[in-house]
């Protein structure tokens, strides 16, 4: 299993605290929502934030598709940085679709547990 890196692991952080919606779970609030969550609504709330997440990674990873695109098109443009540009790219797709894929498990999760949770 591929490990990632600790600055990419803070990064896929701040962006799904910085995704959350404002009126359901607010970003400064979303991990103490996640611990409290009792109710078939929270967990439900939990469910569409995580979903919203995924969505916004999945964006991110096609608009690095794109640049990567770009890159490889036009080489000779980007010089002696066109490596580094590319690697740097593929990981970002790469990041950004493993947090999509985790925050639609997440999504998933909570709405097993809004089916199981009482009123």
């Amino acid at each position: 299993m591929k490990t990632l890196r600790p600055f990419t692991i803070v990064g896929i952080l701040g962006l799904l605290v910085a995704c959350a919606p404002a009126r359901e779970v607010r970003p400064h609030k979303w991990a103490l929502a996640v611990q409290t969550a009792e109710t078939r609504e929270a967990h439900k709330a939990l469910a569409k934030h995580y979903e919203e997440v995924a969505k916004q990674m999945q964006d991110d990873a096609e608009e690095e598709r794109e640049m990567l695109a770009q890159y490889q098109a036009q080489p000779h443009k980007y010089g002696k940085r066109i490596l580094d540009l590319k690697a740097r790219a593929e990981a970002m797709i790469r990041d950004f679709e493993l947090a999509a894929k985790e925050s639609r498990q997440m999504a998933e999760y909570h709405r097993q547990l809004a089916k199981e949770a009482s009123r």
